[in-house]
């Protein structure tokens, strides 16, 4: 299974007005937005501002609008937070588990590193490799196990057109495919107590390699369907501190132009290893820039830091364990999205992308 890039080498292109009103939405983007036809400079590993909202970005007021003239709902963003009653699921049956039962008679120590990662839990990914004919099946079964053990399930989308720009991750649906496949994973969370992800790299990316305008509607649709699906927690894929950190206003833009107010916020840090207090700084201006969405860390591997690369970085380890954060900030919970063990791609001397590396898994988990 394909895992997103994460790097800072990418630079973000500035936002274009007439591409992104025409999936502005109320109190978000307008006509307003001053067009410009110079590229941003990629951000430095160390760039977190804390941006004042402009006014043609203004901040959201917390409430959403159902249709025009149907008055206004509560936004998600004022509902409990999701993993405070139900902490995330760890499903018993992710591939370090067997791989621990494998090893404990020989390597004992090894097969404890690999328990810790089952005991935290990890995301479930769906993308391509889900057809939109099992994709329901698949989601539902594990929301149902999830249900069972009375956790709250984490679910990844990461099927988006053109994903990662034809890189490690290269893949994903057609824009004519994508909004029935998504509506199909919906479906299947229907009535269950879960929190989903969707698409890594997408927000960060828009722009780089497909449209802009069409990739924010597909992803603004998808929130909506998840949305009408009632399920529990939806978070939009922000980037991380060193890739998007210094452009707060303009994926605060990308994110209203996405559907952040009917989602629950946002997600960074997936796949990647910046600290935890890096990515809080970020991840606190853009909450401040939206009007206060909420949001989730990828802590599964930056438990020390990063070390600048990307792929397989070797010398890195698990971080906080997956649970909800109550400490009064806009944060909800840390989670580990990235599927512990799995490898980025064929660097460092790793298999292809998504296949789960045992000795990687171990390494990160000592």
């Amino acid at each position: 299974m394909p895992q997103p890039r994460r790097t800072a080498a990418i630079p973000l292109p500035t936002a274009v007005a007439a591409a992104l009103a025409a999936v502005a939405v109320t109190g978000g983007l307008t006509a307003a937005t001053t067009a410009t036809t110079t590229t941003a400079a990629a951000p430095t590993a160390t760039s977190s501002p804390t941006p004042t909202p402009s006014a043609t970005t203004p901040a959201s007021t917390g409430t959403v609008t159902s249709n025009p003239g149907s008055g206004t709902v509560a936004s998600p963003w004022s509902a409990p937070n999701p993993f405070a009653a139900a902490a995330p699921y760890a499903d018993p049956g992710y591939t370090s588990a067997a791989e621990a039962d494998a090893r404990r008679a020989g390597d004992p120590a090894g097969a404890a590193a690999l328990d810790r990662i089952t005991r935290g839990g990890v995301s479930l990914w769906v993308g391509d490799w889900n057809s939109t004919a099992t994709v329901a099946a698949a989601v539902r079964a594990y929301a149902q196990r999830a249900q069972a053990a009375g956790r709250t399930g984490v679910v990844t989308t990461y099927a988006i057109p053109g994903r990662d720009c034809g890189n490690h991750s290269a893949g994903g649906l057609t824009a004519s495919t994508y909004s029935a496949w998504s509506a199909q994973v919906a479906a299947g969370l229907r009535g269950t107590r879960t929190a989903v992800v969707v698409e890594p790299d997408a927000i960060a990316q828009a722009g780089v390699c497909t449209d802009e305008a069409e990739r924010l509607a597909l992803l603004r649709t998808a929130v909506q369907q998840l949305r009408d699906a009632g399920v529990t927690a939806v978070y939009l894929d922000a980037g991380n501190s060193a890739w998007t950190g210094s452009q707060v206003p303009l994926v605060a833009q990308r994110l209203r132009a996405a559907g952040v107010e009917q989602a629950r916020g946002f997600a960074t840090n997936v796949s990647n290893f910046l600290t935890t207090a890096q990515e809080r700084t970020y991840a606190e201006a853009l909450s401040a820039q939206l009007g206060g969405a909420r949001y989730v860390v990828d802590t599964s591997r930056n438990g020390a830091g990063s070390n600048g690369e990307w792929c397989n970085p070797a010398g890195r380890r698990l971080g906080a364990a997956p649970g909800a954060v109550a400490d009064g900030s806009r944060q909800d919970a840390n989670l580990w999205v990235k599927r512990v063990g799995e490898s980025d791609g064929p660097c460092g001397s790793g298999p292809a992308a998504g296949v789960f590396w045992t000795e990687y898994a171990i390494a990160l988990a000592r």
